[in-house]
Order: C-alpha cells, then sequence, then structure tokens
C-alpha cells in the first residue's frame, strides 16, 4: 500500500470530520447490482457501490468513477435517490466511522462486470431474492426505495452534470 493510499485509509477510521461518499444502486433487466464487501465497515456484507468523493470531484462524477473501479462497467442516467447517515462507534463510544453518503440509482450503460480487489464478488440480483441475502438494513430501505421510484417512472431522469463525459 502507498503511503497515499494508507493516509487515505487512515481517515476512514477516527475522523475528525464526516466523510462524505455517494452509493450506487446500478439496474440491469430488472435485476440490482450488489457487491461483496471486501473491507469494515460492514466487511461480508452485501452492499452497492460506492465511496468517498475526491477533492474537486462533483457528486455524480464520483459516482461514474467508484462503479467502474468497484465493478468495471459504465453507468447512465444517475438519479438522486437519498441521503444516508453512517455513524459506528467503539467500545470506548469513540466515533470510529461517520459518513454522509449521497445515494443514486442509475442505469447499467455497458462494461463487463467484474469484482475489483477490494470487494470480495460484484453480482445482478433480482429484487425478489435481495431479501434473503446478507445486506443491511439501510440497503434493504434503499432497495424498497429504488423499487417504488421505479415502478412510478418509466425512465430514470439524468443528473445533468457538464463535466461528465
Amino acid at each position: 500500500m502507498s503511503y497515499q493510499n494508507k493516509a487515505k485509509e487512515e481517515h476512514r477510521y477516527y475522523p475528525k470530520t464526516p466523510r462524505l461518499g455517494v452509493g450506487v444502486l446500478v439496474v440491469n433487466d430488472n435485476k440490482l447490482l450488489l457487491i461483496k464487501r471486501g473491507q469494515e465497515p460492514a466487511k461480508g456484507e452485501w452492499s452497492i457501490p460506492g465511496g468517498l468523493v475526491e477533492i474537486g470531484e462533483t457528486l455524480a462524477q464520483a459516482a461514474h468513477r467508484e462503479v467502474m473501479e468497484e465493478c468495471h462497467i459504465h453507468i447512465s442516467h444517475l438519479q438522486r435517490l437519498d441521503l444516508f447517515e453512517y455513524i459506528e462507534k467503539d467500545v470506548r463510544n469513540n466515533i470510529k466511522y461517520h459518513y454522509i453518503v449521497v445515494d443514486y440509482l442509475a442505469e447499467f450503460a455497458g462494461g463487463k462486470l467484474a469484482a475489483a480487489s477490494d470487494i470480495d464478488a460484484a453480482c445482478w440480483v433480482a429484487l425478489e431474492d435481495i431479501g434473503s441475502m446478507k445486506c443491511s438494513q439501510s440497503i434493504k430501505k434503499l432497495v424498497h426505495q429504488a423499487n417504488k421510484f421505479l415502478k412510478s417512472t418509466a425512465c430514470l431522469k439524468y443528473e445533468n452534470d457538464p463535466k461528465i463525459k
């Protein structure tokens, strides 16, 4: 691990301020993309692609980058879905993690799905199968919100960001 990566990783634990991140629920032919987390927090649980926003990066750019880095696919029609806050304390009641995450819904736009080195697996899952998978209540809630949204609209509205090519 490089010095920069190690410093970046250390800022995830016991942060001085909340960390801003994105999560992306990707839809492909009535299936959703889930990843099996390879790192804490929630290592071993099924989740959605996402990560921290980098300096100078818009939320939409971070969403595109994280999906590409973690799953090697492209997305389109990005739509904000939810705002989620995750706070975890250690045994001494100190804040170990504090994330503010903007969750998005997006459509699969191409590429061959493959899990990156920091996740254990990536797969397309039918909506009806997600309830039986080991994932957090917040992910199950997000899937429910996405399902309601998808039923209420024929297509996703693209979040207009001229910096995304």
